[in-house]
């Protein structure tokens, strides 16, 4: 388990929800970069991955419920720790480009959460910069 990880606290709810959040900012990033390449089969082929995405995040943030014979869905959401989710969401949404565009570590209260995510950022720029 990376620092990372460990300072977001492992597998957890919250954490999902960060990497459910993460995956529809990857296919809104994809998107908007097909779009801006004119490359619109490949626009359209990620729509359908973006769907696929919103129905996980809905899925884990809900769920179906029967009530007077009628079937809708509930948010369930409401034992989420708001600030862990938010760090996780950071965290996981922040590899991809349009991640860092949106969200700035500032966002992450938690300061072990955020400096483990400058660490981190930090080792993949070093890393980066001797592949040059």
């Amino acid at each position: 388990m990376t620092d990372l990880y460990a300072a977001l606290g492992g597998s957890s709810p919250e954490n999902n929800v960060g990497e459910d959040y993460a995956r529809l900012v990857d296919y809104f990033g994809r998107i908007a970069g097909a779009m801006g390449g004119g490359n619109l089969y490949y626009a359209w082929d990620k729509v359908d991955g973006l769907r696929s995405a919103l129905a996980a995040f809905e899925a884990r943030l809900s769920e179906e419920v029967t009530e007077d014979g009628e079937t809708f869905r509930r948010f369930t959401g409401r034992d989420l720790d708001g600030s862990k989710v938010s760090a996780a969401a950071v965290v996981h949404a922040r590899a991809h480009s349009v991640g860092k565009l949106l969200h700035s570590p500032d966002q992450i209260k938690d300061e072990t959460v955020r400096q483990a995510l400058l660490d981190s950022e930090e080792r993949v720029r070093q890393f980066h910069e001797g592949l040059d």
